[in-house]
Formats: C-alpha cells, structure tokens, sequence
C-alpha cells in the first residue's frame, strides 16, 4: 500500500497509510496531559514506544523532549514504512524496529487491518471489541463533544451506513511477525534505564510485561499501557504496578465510549521525579 502525505496541525508532513486515522489520533495523542498522571518527560532520557503505529506519539515525545533516544516498535509491514520515514525526519532521528514485542521471542500471527491500522491486534477477540467500538462512535455514540464534532468533520458518521464503506474499513489480513521482549531490547541496545514504557499492542499488553524480567522492573521509571483486557484485568495490574513501587493512576480511553473496555494505565515508580 502506497504511503500518503498529511499535514499535522502546525504543518508538519508526516508519512501516513490513512489520513482519517491521523485526525482520530492526533486528538487522543496531541491533547494528552501525562503530568495529570504524574508522568514527567525527561529531556534528555530513553523512552520505548512499543506498538507506535505510524508514530505520532513518538513524534509528540520529540516536541517535548528534544535531546531523548526514542526507541519505536511496529510489527505491520505497511505501517513500519510510515514509521521509518516518520522517525527519520525527527531531529535527532528516532529509532524504528520492525518488532512485536511479547513474552518470549519467536513469531505471532496478526489480524491486520489496512483501512484501521491501528487496530491490528494478536488477539482476534479484542480485535472484534474495538471494531464495535470504532462503529458505535462513528454511528454517534461518542459522549465527547469533541469526538462528535472529529466524526462530522471527517464525513465518518455519513460512512457508517454504507456497506460496502464498512466491510471494506473493517477487511482484515493474517500477517505473521518477529518478537522479541523488552528485556531482550533493553539488553541489545544496552539500556540500563527507560525513562518511560508506552505500550498500546490492543491485547497483548500483558504479553509485552511478561517479557520484563525480573532484574529489569527497576530500570523502568514509568510505564502507561492501554489496557483492552477488562476491569479485571486492569485492576490487577494496578495492584501488581503498586507491589513494584508504582503510583498509579488510570483513565478511560475515547473508544470505552462506544462500549469497548479500554482503559489507559499510567505507572510511576516512587521517588523517579522527585
């Protein structure tokens, strides 16, 4: 698939696969307040942006924090493209690996979304969850004003009751990847402190912390993990982030207001911004 160019506002270009994706994005990204979370961005640290997407996070962090390595993770093929060219027009250039990151190395099949690449997923079932999502908000369902007004000014909503618009937006694809851990990346691009741990891999967010091990928990600083596994799930790693020496602080995601259990957790190890 052909890379396009978008304008973010401000008028930088980046690379993108869709540029309606971009607009729902840099609302979630550009308006965030990590402070409200206590996380504070280093200016001259190292973060992992581990399912980074095209990488407007990565490319936020950059506006922030001028002079810190920015390590970003992307498994679909299509979408590393986008990445790598994105990465390479920051100054200093950001760091683009062609990588899932999991439990143990190896490889993982991937249910690959062409027209919503950023809802591809390893776990089918969640997959299915933010695709209700995403139809819900576009049919309306957004309790944000703001969101609302993004899906009017996209045309999304006028899209949502063609059928053929639908199930083309919604075609998926299998995609078989390379992982690896956060502790084998630590390892190889000799990291012995991350400033900040971002992880939004819809679902396998448990399976990117199962690859920390042990003896790396205390090189993270702060983590903040979308989390699309439910309020079971999310509560017990908030207990489990709190028994590492982690304040915590939990938010809804703009897809829980179309009815999808996504939630964003933010992690800061006591004492690291004092």
């Amino acid at each position: 698939m052909a890379l396009v160019k978008k304008a973010l506002p401000g008028g930088r270009e980046i690379s993108c696969i869709n540029p309606y994706e971009v607009d729902f994005s840099v609302h979630e990204i550009f308006s965030a307040d990590l402070s409200a979370h206590g996380i504070a961005l280093p200016a001259d640290g190292t973060i992992l942006d581990v399912g980074a997407n095209i990488g407007l996070f990565s490319l936020w962090l950059r506006e922030k924090c001028p002079q810190t390595r920015i390590l970003a993770y992307e498994p679909m093929p299509g979408v590393f493209a986008a990445l790598t060219e994105n990465m390479g027009r920051m100054q200093p250039a950001g760091e683009a690996y062609a990588l899932a990151l999991g439990a143990k190395p190896g490889t993982a099949t991937f249910d690959y979304f062409p027209g919503l690449t950023a809802m591809s997923s390893s776990h089918p079932d969640v997959a299915e969850r933010i695709a209700d999502g995403i139809r819900a908000i576009m049919a309306g369902a957004s309790k944000s004003a703001d969101v609302r007004d993004l899906v009017e000014a996209t045309g999304a909503g006028e899209r949502a009751t063609d059928a053929a618009y639908m199930e083309d937006l919604f075609r998926r694809e299998r995609v078989t990847v390379a992982v690896d851990t956060v502790s084998g990346q630590l390892e190889k691009h000799g990291i012995d402190r991350a400033d900040l741990l971002k992880v939004d891999t819809e679902g396998a967010e448990l399976d990117v912390l199962a690859g920390i091990a042990e003896a790396d928990w205390p090189k993270i600083s702060q983590l903040m993990v979308e989390v699309h596994l439910g309020d079971d799930v999310l509560n017990q790693l908030a207990a489990d982030f709190q028994a590492r020496g982690y304040a915590v602080s939990i938010d809804r995601h703009p897809l829980a207001d179309g009815g999808a259990a996504v939630s964003q957790i933010f992690a800061v190890r006591r004492g690291a911004n004092a």
